[in-house]
């Protein structure tokens, strides 16, 4: 099945141009374009868009290999979903309350998503170097965690969530009952473990340009 970079190149081929000229066309370098065609790291949302209006195709189809023109035009008259864009404290109040009117920021979904999802702005750099402060991860509220899926938590007692991988342990042998961690992509952060500071799953991050769970 083809990767995302293979059909940005295959479609760059297809009209003879250059990776600098590809880049131009866009507003990247043509590095940038290199690093998409090898999959080392995906377009941003607004680079998928417009390379999506350039070559005529669906978002969908870059990202997932679905859709052709012909339904990007008819994707294109459809009104583009948008998702509230939340910070940390923001998603903690959502954790307890479900309401995205805290937030006058949004922005587009890509493809398909749940009733209630959101983006969040990652703070601080506890998921280094897999994911960068600052960036968007889409969260759903609705799905529960699969072992190794990214995850927003809220600690008890405390107002703003973290954003971490989760792992689900067992049973704790002294007490008989289950417990989990969260796992920080940074070795300099210390992994939270539930015996020691509960915590509860508000979301799993479901998209970050790219779909990280179907």
């Amino acid at each position: 099945m083809d990767t995302l970079g293979q059909r940005i190149l295959k479609l760059r081929k297809e009209k003879k141009l250059a990776r600098d000229a590809l880049g131009t066309k866009i507003g990247v370098s043509k590095t940038s374009i290199k690093n998409w065609e090898d999959d080392e790291n995906p377009p941003k949302l607004e680079h998928l868009q417009a390379m999506a209006n350039y070559f005529g195709c669906s978002v969908e189809y870059l990202t997932h290999g679905t859709g052709n023109g012909d339904n990007f035009k008819k994707i294109q008259e459809k009104p583009i979903r948008r998702a509230p864009v939340l910070n940390f404290v923001q998603a903690g109040s959502f954790c307890e309350y479900h309401d995205d009117a805290i937030s006058d920021e949004s922005e587009p979904v890509i493809g398909s998503a749940g009733v209630n999802v959101y983006w969040i702005r990652l703070e601080g750099n506890s998921m280094e170097p897999d994911f960068e402060s600052g960036e968007l991860v889409l969260i759903d509220p609705d799905i529960q965690p699969n072992p190794a899926d990214y995850v927003i938590a809220l600690r008890k007692g405390e107002k703003a969530v973290t954003f971490k991988k989760w792992r689900p342990r067992g049973f704790d042998e002294a007490t008989g009952e289950e417990y989990s961690q969260l796992i920080p992509s940074n070795p300099d952060f210390p992994i939270i473990d539930s015996r020691f500071t509960p915590f509860s799953i508000c979301g799993v991050a479901v998209q970050r340009n790219q779909v990280l769970r179907k």
